[in-house]
């Protein structure tokens, strides 16, 4: 039988050790900070927690772990790494050794290095299932469901991030349950499934502007606001990201990781506005900071809008450049969503150049690799340009009435008629529907 137990009741032992008392001041000083993620400051009050010579083996372990996620949060993974290691070596409580393998993995994911991660998490959800610790338990199922989305499984992506929401309900943590549901928003937006995706991200949001937590409410309004673009609504994108390249600007802490993609959906709401040189302009300063920060997942969604805009003005030499470092970027995530944002863009740009027959295989390679994530999004798209691609009409046509029924299964379950007007109405969407026959203005009646 699992004894189940919260990672609350390890750090309740602490007064009934032998701890000198400035150490435990200055560490519970740095949860304080923590808790108003002040990350370096909190980082350099447990390094004087941890100062101190014969502290219990388990109160170092723990604070340890603190101070990695503090660097963790900012970016400095080498730091915490280096941390969530000390502590492993050191502690002998099982639930925190299997909370510090979880933590491991988010270090590996982090980075794009998706299979390490898998193997932390795997080996974390068998530590905690054998102690009954809840939090270790949901962290390695949220773990296993982030890099199953990543890689395109959404599928068990979602059963096992439900898993995760089960148990931090289970065990009353709400921090924890937002950012399950931050993964399951995102995982509802790969699929296509916009409506549950804004649902998810904004139950999150109403959880983390409760808790004060400045950070993740950034990253709340920004996939928001990016479920609001992908539907073409793009004064509601806007309104989001604004408000959250606002708040990231404010707190400067932690802002180098948030803010790439805040900046490269704000370059993407530019262009379809048409302000195609700012889009530009943003997506190359979100495409330096993310390189310099080493997120793999970031690049690779930035050089796809890079690839796509210079197609856009019908520049196929930058196109050319950009099309290229995806795709490498793409192979080393070894993702099959990267891999088929990366055929796709390769395919449009044969097209461009007037390689036919290479850029059908490109976009066959991309449909293949979607089809695995059932992206909605990207298959209508992907359906439609092959339809200008290919030169048999027939073919033509059986590709533009798939892209319209992933349309229609798209605009089906939006219950906001203005937003399911916005997605029906934008140009791209109105054109394969009229391509395939069918009447735009009916659709918004159903």
């Amino acid at each position: 039988m699992i004894r189940l137990m919260s990672h609350s009741s390890v750090s309740g032992v602490f007064g009934s050790l032998n701890i000198p008392h400035e150490a435990l001041d200055a560490y519970r000083a740095g949860k304080a900070a923590t808790n108003e993620q002040k990350y370096s400051e909190a980082a350099e009050l447990y390094s004087q927690a941890l100062s101190f010579d014969e502290l219990p083996p388990i109160f170092r372990a723990r604070t340890l772990e603190q101070r990695g996620v503090c660097t963790w949060l900012v970016g400095q993974y080498e730091l915490a790494e280096q941390d969530f290691r000390r502590a492993l070596e050191i502690s002998d409580d099982k639930g925190l050794s299997a909370r510090l393998r979880a933590r491991l993995g988010d270090v590996a994911d982090s980075q794009g290095q998706y299979e390490p991660a898998y193997d932390y998490y795997t080996e974390a959800l068998r530590m905690g299932m054998a102690c009954g610790d809840l939090i270790a338990i949901g962290r390695a199922h949220r773990g296993m469901g982030v890099v199953n989305r990543r890689r395109g499984n959404a599928e068990q992506a979602l059963s096992h991030l439900t898993q995760a929401l089960a148990a931090f309900r289970q065990a009353g943590d709400a921090l924890e349950q937002a950012r399950v549901l931050l993964s399951i928003g995102r995982t509802r937006h790969a699929r296509g499934e916009y409506q549950q995706a804004i649902s998810a991200h904004a139950e999150a949001l109403n959880i983390y502007e409760a808790l004060h937590d400045r950070w993740r409410t950034i990253l709340a309004l920004n996939d928001i606001g990016e479920c609001y673009q992908a539907l073409y609504d793009m004064d509601n994108a806007l309104r989001y990201h604004e408000r959250a390249l606002s708040l990231a600007e404010q707190y400067v802490e932690g802002a180098n990781i948030i803010k790439p993609d805040i900046q490269r959906n704000f370059g993407v709401n530019l262009i379809e506005l048409g302000r195609t040189e700012e889009g530009i302009a943003y997506l190359e300063e979100a495409l330096g900071a993310a390189r310099e920060m080493g997120n793999r997942e970031q690049e690779a969604l930035i050089l796809y809008h890079l690839t796509r805009a210079y197609l856009r003005q019908g520049d196929q030499g930058g196109a050319g450049k950009y099309v290229s470092d995806l795709s490498n970027v793409a192979d080393l995530l070894d993702a099959d969503r990267f891999r088929a944002l990366a055929a796709f863009v390769r395919g449009e740009l044969l097209f461009a150049q007037g390689n036919r027959l290479a850029a059908i295989a490109e976009l066959h390679v991309a449909m293949l690799d979607a089809q695995t994530s059932v992206d909605r999004g990207m298959l209508w798209k992907l359906h439609a340009t092959m339809s200008h691609v290919v030169d048999d009409p027939a073919i033509a046509s059986v590709h533009m009435h798939i892209a319209a029924d992933f349309i229609q299964q798209t605009a089906e379950p939006l219950q906001d008629p203005r937003l399911k007007a916005s997605f029906i109405n934008a140009a791209p969407v109105t054109a394969v529907l009229v391509a395939a026959g069918i009447d735009p203005e009916k659709l918004l009646r159903e």
